[in-house]
């Protein structure tokens, strides 16, 4: 039984050792963790943005069709939508392109347009983008109109060389437009414009000089809402950085912080949750990167956001295998797990049934000692009665022998003793001291000798009193075997005790093994088991 406790001890320690021998890795789990939360809010964020729009659309239905204020409205509503609805975007600003040629109004037409090429730009319509972008003349606008022309063209330039994400010539050719954008707003906006400082800093990465460019980006988070989409796009940056730095948690960290901005912002185009997937799949982290991956598809498809859906497609099918292998072999751990699960209960319900049978056996010995210490005082009280009454007897018949020769009738006393009346007395006496000293310790005596005899042979008694037969059979359960022991004692010859045995035997369904029967009766549990 020890050898066993300890063999399932050793293998309870295996199991716990095994448990605990996981797949390290140095991974950035506090702003996991947050990601993780923000998207499993990422509805009540939708839900707010939604509000703001439906408030926007609301205003609009107060206005006068073919006014000023409408068109401006409708490109307003243009704009929201171009970060997460594209196809809505494309609607409004044609809209109000719409109704801005109908009244002639030459800068809300031009403004209308650039909305209407921006929204292309998010829809993934570069073709259609570009005509329209260069079909529109930045010289005679206003200065907020040109920020406004640089910003759809910056968008619209950054959005190809992502698509053709290659050192080519286009992709070259692209870079510098994009450039040349950068530069006019750099010039145009004021040096304290969030846009305008974000520029800078991406330039500062782009040349390489990583430690000016963390400077500044941090630097403008620091005064940044996490939920602006500047900042989504400086925590971007930064993660560049710490990525030439060759510090990889800090660039994870960086990306699950321009992750979450995203969908705080509701941003459908950013790139960040993508890397973070890529990442985390590069360090083995399938099922991690499996969810991203996907709440980035799944984002990207609702706000119909072609370019970030097409940059996803090359990770996909390898993100989506690893993360089926890693269940499969999950599964198998799992399987093994359960197998080995299943011996230790095994074990255990062995260990259990031995435990319950020892158990069981130490109280059927508590209890069997308890009824022999019972039965003990039982036989001491009860010979301790027997001798009182032998006792008083004697005495009793001392004075009456007494009294019989002091008042001169020795013969009388002589013929009594000749005739044997006095003996009987008191052997009748004292046959009814041991019948009710052997029902007392054994109540079923005569029910347990019957159970032994044939049904024909069955013995009855009357009241208390038992039978010679049952007398004998007394003494034999109560350990004296031996037939002249028994005859002394119940003052029987020996071959009346002899003949009595016999006669019992003889009735009996098992006659060879009727003695040892008897012995058995109130034995433990008195659950006796009689050979047959």
């Amino acid at each position: 039984m020890k050898k066993l406790t300890l063999m399932i001890f050793m293998m309870l320690m295996m199991a716990c050792a095994c448990s605990h021998d996981s797949h390290k890795t140095n991974l950035p789990e506090k702003a996991l963790s947050s990601l993780d939360r923000v998207m499993a809010e990422s509805g009540r964020y939708t839900a707010v943005h939604a509000q703001r729009l439906d408030s926007m659309k609301n205003r609009l239905l107060k206005i006068s069709s073919g006014s000023g204020d409408r068109i401006d409205m409708l490109i307003s509503i243009s704009k929201a939508y171009r970060q997460n609805m594209a196809d809505s975007a494309l609607l409004f600003s044609s809209m109000a392109a719409e109704e801005a040629a109908s009244i002639g109004d030459a800068g809300r037409i031009y403004r209308s347009r650039l909305a209407f090429a921006d929204a292309l730009v998010a829809a993934g319509f570069f073709s259609q983008a570009i005509i329209h972008y260069d079909s529109l003349d930045n010289g005679g606008v206003d200065r907020d109109t040109r920020i406004e022309y640089f910003k759809v063209g910056r968008r619209l330039y950054s959005s190809i060389g992502s698509y053709v994400d290659d050192k080519g010539y286009m992709a070259s050719y692209y870079e510098e437009k994009y450039v040349e954008c950068d530069d006019s707003l750099i010039n145009l906006m004021d040096d304290e414009d969030p846009l305008r400082r974000f520029i800078i800093g991406e330039r500062l990465v782009a040349s390489g000089k990583f430690g000016k460019a963390k400077e500044v980006l941090e630097s403008q988070l620091s005064s940044l809402d996490n939920s602006s989409n500047i900042y989504g796009m400086a925590a971007y940056q930064l993660a560049t950085v710490y990525r030439s730095d060759g510090d990889m948690t800090s660039y994870a960290t960086y990306l699950a912080k321009a992750a979450e901005s995203d969908i705080l912002a509701n941003v459908k185009e950013g790139f960040a949750l993508p890397a973070l997937a890529a990442w985390l799949y590069d360090r083995g982290e399938f099922s991690r990167a499996f969810k991203y991956i996907n709440y980035a598809l799944e984002d990207a498809y609702r706000g119909n956001a072609r370019v970030r859906m097409v940059s996803m497609a090359r990770w996909v099918p390898a993100i989506d295998e690893a993360y089926r292998h890693e269940i499969s072999t999950s599964r198998n751990e799992w399987l093994a797990y359960a197998a080995f699960a299943s011996m230790l209960i095994i074990a255990l319900g062995i260990v259990t049934f031995f435990l319950l049978k020892q158990t069981r056996k130490s109280r059927a010995r508590q209890k069997a000692l308890a009824s022999t210490s019972q039965m003990k005082d039982s036989y001491i009280g009860n010979f301790i009665g027997l001798c009182s009454t032998y006792s008083e007897k004697y005495h009793a018949l001392l004075k009456l022998i007494d009294r019989k020769i002091s008042s001169g009738q020795a013969s009388d006393l002589l013929k009594s003793i000749k005739s044997g009346k006095l003996g009987e007395e008191e052997n009748g006496d004292f046959y009814k001291e041991i019948d009710s000293v052997v029902l007392t310790l054994y109540p079923d005596f005569v029910e347990k000798i019957n159970r032994l005899l044939l049904p024909s042979e069955q013995v009855r008694i009357i009241g208390n009193q038992l039978t010679p037969e049952l007398r004998i059979y007394a003494f034999v359960r109560l350990g004296v075997n031996e037939s002249v022991r028994i005859a002394r004692i119940l003052n029987y010859s020996v071959n009346t005790v002899y003949a009595y045995r016999n006669r019992m035997r003889n009735r009996a369904i098992d006659r060879e093994h009727f003695d040892e029967n008897v012995l058995k009766i109130g034995s433990e549990d008195n659950n006796e088991e009689f050979i047959f």
